[in-house]
């Protein structure tokens, strides 16, 4: 399933269907510039379109995902638009997931190195009674947060 092809395939029945790109974008309710996303392959129709997307284009979703038109003998026990749809709606969440876990990582992260940055301040402030070990042992933390990024 590359991209491009799918977006190729898309502008093709686009055309066949004698639709631009804003008129396509007005049926399936999207931006036109979602539909010139979809069709130079920068992007691919989130799961929410594609079934309208494939009935305004009077095509499947297994031709739509594999970017090219099925073949008329081409006979399965099962269905291929089925699997196909499924199999892309899961990739979807798959990403959403990962995107979701990274954000989370992140925030959790930076409170973290910022939290315990201030603590060794704090701490060193209060135990030393000096600003100048205080920073450096502030600095001394953000080494340890590098050294344990790059080991682990």
């Amino acid at each position: 399933m590359r991209q491009q092809d799918i977006g190729l395939f898309i502008a093709a029945k686009r055309r066949e269907q004698n639709l631009t790109q804003a008129q396509l974008a007005e049926m399936i309710g999207v931006s036109n510039k979602t539909i010139s996303k979809w069709e130079t392959g920068k992007s691919m129709p989130d799961y929410s379109v594609v079934e309208l997307l494939c009935k305004v284009l009077n095509i499947s979703v297994s031709e739509l995902l594999s970017g090219k038109e099925k073949e008329p003998d081409n006979k399965t026990s099962f269905s291929e638009e089925d699997m196909a749809l499924l199999l892309y709606k899961a990739k979807q969440m798959e990403n959403a997931k990962n995107i979701q876990f990274d954000k989370h990582v992140g925030k959790t992260a930076k409170t973290g190195i910022t939290f315990g940055s201030v603590l060794a301040i704090v701490i060193s402030y209060t135990q030393w009674h000096s600003i100048e070990w205080a920073i450096f042992h502030g600095l001394m933390s953000w080494g340890y947060v590098i050294y344990y990024l790059i080991r682990y």
